[in-house]
Parts: C-alpha cells; sequence; structure tokens
C-alpha cells in the first residue's frame, strides 16, 4: 500500500509546483487628466493571455459598475521581443485604450 500512496504523492507535489508558476503581468497606470488607464503587460504569449484576462475581467466589472468608471483596462503584448521604455509603454498604453470602443 504504502508503494502505492508514494508516487501519487510525489506526482500530486510535482503538479502542485508546476501549477504554481503563475505567469508575471506587470501593470502600469497612466493619467490622462482625471481619466485612468491600466495597462497589464504580457512579456510572454502565456504572460500576454493572462494580461487580456485581467483587462477583459476588469473591463467586465467596470461595466457591471463594480469597479470605478474612470479607469479603463487594456492589455500590451510586449512578447514580440522588443523591449519597450518607459515613454513607448505609456504611448502603447494610451493608444490601445483609445483604439478600445467604451
Amino acid at each position: 500500500m504504502k508503494r502505492m500512496i508514494l508516487p501519487a504523492v510525489v506526482a500530486a507535489f510535482g503538479f502542485a509546483c508546476i501549477g504554481a508558476a503563475h505567469a508575471a503581468v506587470e501593470s502600469y497606470t497612466v493619467d490622462m487628466n482625471g481619466y485612468a488607464v491600466i495597462g497589464f503587460v504580457g512579456n510572454s504569449p502565456a504572460d500576454y493571455a493572462r494580461a487580456q484576462q485581467l483587462a477583459n475581467g476588469w473591463e467586465t466589472q467596470r461595466h457591471l459598475m463594480l469597479k470605478p468608471q474612470s479607469i479603463k483596462a487594456v492589455a500590451i503584448d510586449q512578447s514580440q521581443g522588443v523591449a519597450l521604455n518607459q515613454t513607448q509603454l505609456r504611448e502603447a498604453i494610451v493608444q490601445a485604450a483609445l483604439a478600445k470602443t467604451p
């Protein structure tokens, strides 16, 4: 019986460790004269997918009046291998917010 339980526990612990490697998504806030935009930035394809989920969740809650109406959320894809500096990242967040329908 012990021989069957030990591999199951080791396998479960291994899967738990793999599942604990969460995607690292950075968030930046840009103030636009009383209106704010939160940019969730993904640095890899998995991070970008998570950033999209976070932005969509924020927007859903905003439309349900659960989040402030003056804060919009967008996802930024930085997984293409080109690192953006702070000015370029701010510009990308503003452009994504302006391109997104209200």
